[in-house]
């Protein structure tokens, strides 16, 4: 499957401006451009106000993340230390620590924790 599934190191999650659908979610490469993305997934800053690592779209190889929208198409799941994304006729892999790396500073940009010592009582 690894052959399949080229290996992306300089994966990276941003955000886009779309004229029609406000902010959406885009992966990329620094060294391949865009690979993957979500168009159903419309003014996505509003939803990431919101979002904790469980909205984190990952599944397994049994029950992957899967969504479609008219002619499109994404599936991804987790195996081996490995998240596999395939967008239609694209098909990557990245590893786990870095695909949740990227959520995790996405989802603190929008929605941070707040230190324990400034939480008021």
């Amino acid at each position: 499957m690894t052959d399949i599934f080229p290996a992306i190191d300089d994966f990276s999650i941003t955000l886009i401006d779309s004229e029609d659908s406000g902010k959406q979610i885009e992966y990329t490469s620094a060294s391949r451009g865009r690979l993957a993305h979500f168009p159903a997934w419309e003014h996505v800053d509003r939803d990431l106000r919101h979002f904790i690592p469980a909205d984190v779209p990952l599944g397994t190889r049994n029950v992957p993340y899967d969504d479609r929208d008219e002619g499109w198409h994404i599936v991804i799941f987790e195996e081996d230390g490995w998240v596999y994304i395939a967008e239609n006729d694209v098909k990557i892999r990245v590893r786990r620590e870095h695909y949740i790396r990227e959520w995790a500073t996405i989802i603190d940009a929008f929605n941070p924790i707040a230190p324990l010592d400034e939480v008021e009582n």
